[in-house]
């Protein structure tokens, strides 16, 4: 029981270092795609940290079957090469008794897989689209860029601002410039502000104290005004999400639709995943003495890239071929369930 607690906690650790390790990498990769975004004023600056700390459950179901194979993989194969796991087989214990609890370790991985896949990535999803809607607003503002010329509405209105204040809620120096299918328009005025309407959420561009332009069948107007509020374009739309997105894993059963079967079988895929290949790095960490220390990572490595394809390409079927009912992905778990199986059966007869 010693060794086999001890061996439980090792893999403990290393798997939870191996998925913070996963975890920065591919938050990295999804703060840079959000500062992009930021950078092109699609999104308000302030907004990027929490909207990244909601895609934190995504980028954990992406990651998590991974860090568990290779955390345990490394933590018995360090324990293959200082013979601790041959002082067990010496001392009598048996295949399974050595290594039942990290059994134990393979089923509470997948199920805090499974409650972030079935419940706590359909809330994120859902607050993501509120952050969004929230700063839609906000994203005009914080995207102007002083002393540069940004063309809204698909190039029918340019704006330029000389400069901004510091909360950016006055402009200075100020010019628009906006055509339609028949009338051209240019305004200049020294100073304005940007304001939303909270009724319907439009947004406006004041200007005080200014010139405009307009040109029409009758030729050039120029007119003076104290104060002219000019109507904004929205912001681009941007895809919604589905409703089977934000449901819960029990709404998606039995499924009523084909994307609700895509879905299903999507949120499944992760803790599905994760128990097998964490059952599967039980029996694939036995090395033979003075074997070497990278072979059975090399080879995990390539179930997982095999069976990670294999999932994608289930889910690509499924969509194209757009039917309600199916076996879905279960033959390609099942395969790899067969592997697992298999395998662990050969190693108990060689122990």
């Amino acid at each position: 029981m010693i060794v086999s607690r001890y061996l439980n906690r090792q893999a403990w650790v290393t798997s939870l270092m191996t998925l913070a390790v996963l975890l920065a990498v591919v938050s990295a990769l999804f703060l840079a795609e959000l500062l992009a975004q930021a950078a092109q004023g699609q999104l308000p600056g302030m907004a990027v940290l929490g909207l990244l700390a909601l895609r934190l459950p995504e980028a954990v179901l992406m990651v998590a079957p991974l860090a568990l194979l290779v955390g345990v993989l490394f933590a018995l194969g360090q324990a293959y090469d200082a013979g601790e796991v041959t002082i067990a087989r010496a001392a009598g214990m048996g295949f399974a008794e050595c290594f039942k609890p990290m059994v134990g370790l393979a089923v509470i991985w997948a199920g805090a897989v499974l409650v972030i896949s079935g419940w706590v990535l359909p809330w994120t999803v859902a607050q993501t689209d509120r952050v969004l809607d929230q700063s839609a607003g906000e994203a005009l503002m914080s995207g102007l860029q002083p002393g540069q010329f940004d063309r809204l509405d698909q190039g029918r209105l340019t704006l330029y601002v000389a400069s901004v204040d510091g909360d950016a809620a006055t402009l200075k120096e100020v010019f628009v410039q906006h055509a339609t299918h028949d009338v051209e328009e240019m305004i200049a005025a020294p100073s304005g502000r940007l304001w939303q309407d909270p009724s319907d959420g439009a947004r406006y561009l004041s200007l005080q104290d200014g010139h405009q332009l307009r040109q029409d069948d009758g030729g050039w107007m120029r007119l003076r005004f104290g104060e002219n509020d000019i109507r904004l374009p929205p912001p681009a739309a941007r895809p919604t999400q589905n409703a089977e997105m934000i449901a819960t894993l029990p709404a998606l059963y039995p499924p009523a639709s084909a994307i609700e079967q895509r879905e299903w079988h999507w949120r499944l895929a992760p803790p599905v995943g994760t128990l097998l290949l964490g059952l599967l790095a039980i029996p694939l960490a036995w090395r033979a003495p003075r074997a070497g220390r990278f072979g059975s990572v090399v080879v995990a490595l390539l179930v997982y890239l095999i069976y990670s394809n294999g999932v994608h390409v289930g889910l690509v079927w499924m969509e194209q071929s757009n039917q309600v009912g199916g076996v879905g992905l279960w033959p390609i778990h099942l395969s790899l369930a067969g592997v697992v199986g298999g395998l662990a059966m050969w190693r108990a007869r060689q122990w």
